[in-house]
């Protein structure tokens, strides 16, 4: 389980097969810290670490895993958000976030203000009861508060220590970013979904 306070890592090599995709991700403050079979989040989707060596992280991404993401867009040097899992006793600075990316949805608009940035990005009609204002989201990993909801559409505020220590910041209008809806909206669906069958 992670919380959505993430740090930058940067995409060094990808290895392709039939099975998947081998990811190497360099980040000299985060690969000291782990070792194999670790599960660590890369904007927003929890992987396995099976190989490290000095700076460099490797990790395996499953067909579905690149097909539901963005990983299926990255490149070498493509600039990722990292976070390891939460410690039991440690901050919860953000939000409960799984790693379980539960779709990808497109920048509409990106305005920068003076001391902020407003991020609209379009929610799939599937996923538009998850949402709500002031609610939590994860985007790319970043635990993030809804601002504003608009039909299909949510707008993201994006303080100026969130842009510099994310990749957020290299945004544009038109892009992908992964999406995790807040576990509590979906488990309060269950419950009352399961309470109006036990009711029929």
């Amino acid at each position: 389980m992670f919380t959505g306070i993430v740090d930058l890592a940067k995409i060094t090599n990808i290895q392709s097969s039939d099975s998947g995709w081998e990811l190497t991700v360099e980040s000299p403050a985060i690969s000291p810290l782990v070792k194999i079979g670790d599960s660590v989040a890369i904007d927003g989707a929890c992987l396995s670490v099976i190989k490290v060596e000095k700076d460099n992280m490797y990790f395996f991404a499953s067909p579905e895993t690149i097909d539901k993401t963005i990983i299926r867009n990255y490149l070498p040097d493509t600039k990722v958000n990292i976070e390891l899992p939460m410690q039991p006793n440690g901050y919860l600075g953000g939000h409960y976030v799984l790693g379980h990316v539960d779709t990808t949805a497109i920048v509409s608009k990106i305005t920068e203000a003076d001391k902020a940035w407003f991020l609209n990005i379009s929610i799939p009609s599937t996923f538009e009861k998850y949402v709500v204002y002031k609610g939590s989201i994860a985007i790319n990993g970043v635990s993030l508060t809804i601002n504003k909801v608009t039909n299909n559409s949510i707008e993201l505020c994006i303080i100026p220590v969130t842009i510099a220590k994310t990749n957020l910041s290299f945004l544009k209008a038109g892009e992908l970013v992964n999406i995790e809806f807040d576990i509590l909206a979906k488990y309060t669906e269950q419950l009352l979904n399961k309470r109006e069958v036990g009711n029929v």
